[in-house]
C-alpha cells in the first residue's frame, strides 16, 4: 500500500477546491477582470487608477483656426480588498480521511465562490443607475432593459447579462417551459446551472439566489434643486496646490432639502432626459441616478451629469453630455424606487470589474514547516493555499483565499429591474 503524504493531500484538496469553485462562479466570468501587480499594491496601498474611454467633438466647418479642443481623460479607482478566507485546523485522522477532505474543499468552495457572486450583486443594487419597475411577466420585463441600454447607446461589444432573482425566475417559468419568451434557450441541463436562456432581448440570462436588494422609497415627497449643477468631465483636480485624480463617476447637487432622500433611492430631474451618447439624441426619457451619499443637504449620485447646454462648458466637455438639458435651480426631483425589493439585475460585461490582487506569498514558504500554492482561475482571480502544523497540538492548519476588489467601473451601464405584484 502506498504511504500517505500530506503534500500528495494537500494538492488533492487544492485541486477539489478550485475545480467547485469554478463549478459555482456564475457571475465573474461575466465581468471583466483585471489584475494588479504586486509592486503596484505596495506602492499605491492597494488601489490603482485606470482610464476610461474618450469622447470626441464633431467640429463643422472648413477653417478650424482657433477650434482645436483639449482632451479629457477620465478615471475611476481600483481598490483591492482584504483577503477573503476559509481557515480552518483539523487533526491528522481527518487530514488522511478523503471524504472528509472532499466535503471540506465543497464547503470551502462553495462559500468563497458565493461570496464573490454577492458581492458583485450587491455593487450593482447598490450603484447601478439604470432603473424600472414593471408588472409585466413576459419578454417586455427583459426587452425594457434591452430599450434603456439600446437608446442611449451603451457600448455592449463584450455581452451583456441579465439575472432573475429566484421569485422573478419562478413568476417566468412557465415562459421558458412553452419557449416562447426564450426562442434561443438551451438544454434544461444548461438551465439547471443557472443559464435560463441566451440572447433574449440582447441579454444572456441567468438565475440568481444571491441577487441584491434595492429599498423603497420612504415617502413620495420631492424637493428641488437649490443651484444649477456646473459638473462637467475631468480627470483631475487641484487640492493643496497639487494635481489629484477625480473619480468621473460621480456627480453632486444641492437640494433646497434633502430630508426625505436616502442613499440608495433612484433619482430624476423634471425634464431631464438620457441621451444617445453617440449621436447626442434626446431619448424622450428621464435620466435616473442613483444616490450613493448625502451630506446635508447635497446628494452625490452616479453617474455624473452634463448637458451641454449648462453655462461655461466647453466644446470637449459638451462630447461628454449625456442628458437633454442641464439641471437648474427650482427643478423637481422626483424618487422612481417606488416599491424596490430584491432586483434582477442587468448589465453591460464590461460595466462591473473585478481587480485581481496577486500576493506575494511565496515569501513565507521560505519559512520551516510551512508551504503555498497559489492558481488562477478561468475567470482571472487566484486562488492560495498555505497550510503548517502544530508540534504542541499535532493538528494542521490550511488557509484557502482570494483577494480581489469589486468596482462599478460604469454606473450608466448597468443596473436594476424590480417586478412588481
Amino acid at each position: 500500500m502506498m504511504a500517505l503524504s500530506s503534500g500528495k493531500i494537500i494538492a488533492t484538496f487544492f485541486d477539489k477546491t478550485l475545480k467547485e469553485l469554478e463549478a459555482q462562479d456564475a457571475m465573474s466570468k461575466l465581468v471583466e477582470v483585471d489584475s494588479i501587480s504586486m509592486d503596484t499594491m505596495q506602492n499605491t496601498t492597494d488601489q490603482y487608477w485606470r482610464n476610461v474611454e474618450q469622447q470626441a467633438p464633431v467640429i463643422v466647418g472648413r477653417d478650424l483656426t482657433g477650434l482645436a479642443t483639449d482632451i479629457i481623460e477620465q478615471v475611476y479607482p481600483l481598490t483591492v480588498s482584504a483577503p477573503r478566507n476559509d481557515f480552518f485546523e483539523l487533526n491528522v485522522s481527518q487530514l488522511r480521511d478523503e471524504g472528509f477532505m472532499d466535503r471540506r474543499a465543497k464547503a470551502g468552495a462553495k462559500k468563497l465562490a458565493s461570496d464573490l457572486n454577492k458581492q458583485i450583486a450587491d455593487e450593482v443594487a447598490a450603484k447601478g443607475s439604470l432603473y424600472y419597475e414593471t408588472s409585466s411577466v413576459d419578454f417586455d420585463f427583459v426587452a425594457e432593459a434591452d430599450a434603456i441600454l439600446d437608446e442611449r447607446q451603451a457600448y455592449r461589444d463584450d455581452g451583456a447579462s441579465f439575472f432573475l432573482n429566484s421569485r422573478a425566475n419562478q413568476a417566468m417559468s412557465g415562459n421558458l417551459a412553452s419557449r416562447t419568451l426564450y426562442p434561443n434557450n438551451r438544454s434544461e441541463e444548461a438551465y439547471k446551472k443557472n443559464m435560463v436562456g441566451e440572447n433574449v432581448a440582447g441579454f444572456d440570462m441567468y438565475r440568481a439566489s444571491f441577487a441584491g436588494n434595492v429599498a423603497a422609497r420612504v415617502n413620495a415627497t420631492t424637493s428641488t434643486v437649490a443651484s444649477d449643477v456646473l459638473d462637467v468631465p475631468a480627470g483631475q483636480h487641484t487640492v493643496g496646490g497639487s494635481l489629484v485624480n477625480l473619480d468621473y463617476r460621480f456627480g453632486t447637487v444641492s437640494m433646497t432639502s434633502a430630508a426625505n432622500y436616502r442613499v440608495g433611492d433612484v433619482i430624476t430631474f423634471a425634464g431631464v432626459n438620457s441621451l444617445g451618447v453617440m449621436d447626442k439624441s434626446d431619448t424622450g426619457e428621464l435620466m435616473t441616478a442613483k444616490i450613493i451619499a448625502i451630506d446635508t443637504n447635497d446628494i452625490t449620485y452616479y453617474p455624473k451629469l452634463i448637458a451641454a447646454n449648462q453655462a461655461g462648458i466647453t466644446t470637449a466637455q459638451a462630447a461628454y453630455a449625456n442628458i437633454s438639458t442641464a439641471i437648474v435651480s427650482t427643478m423637481v426631483v422626483s424618487k422612481v424606487n417606488v416599491v424596490g425589493g430584491k432586483v434582477n439585475s442587468f448589465w453591460a460585461n464590461d460595466s462591473i470589474c473585478v481587480v485581481n490582487g496577486r500576493e506575494p506569498l511565496e515569501l513565507l514558504g521560505e519559512f520551516a514547516g510551512m508551504k503555498v500554492e497559489r492558481e488562477t482561475m478561468s475567470n482571472g482571480i487566484d486562488l492560495y493555499i498555505a497550510y503548517d502544523a502544530s508540534l504542541s497540538t499535532l493538528n494542521a492548519q490550511i488557509r484557502l483565499f482570494t483577494r480581489y476588489g469589486v468596482v462599478n467601473k460604469d454606473p450608466s451601464r448597468n443596473g436594476n429591474a424590480i417586478l412588481t405584484p
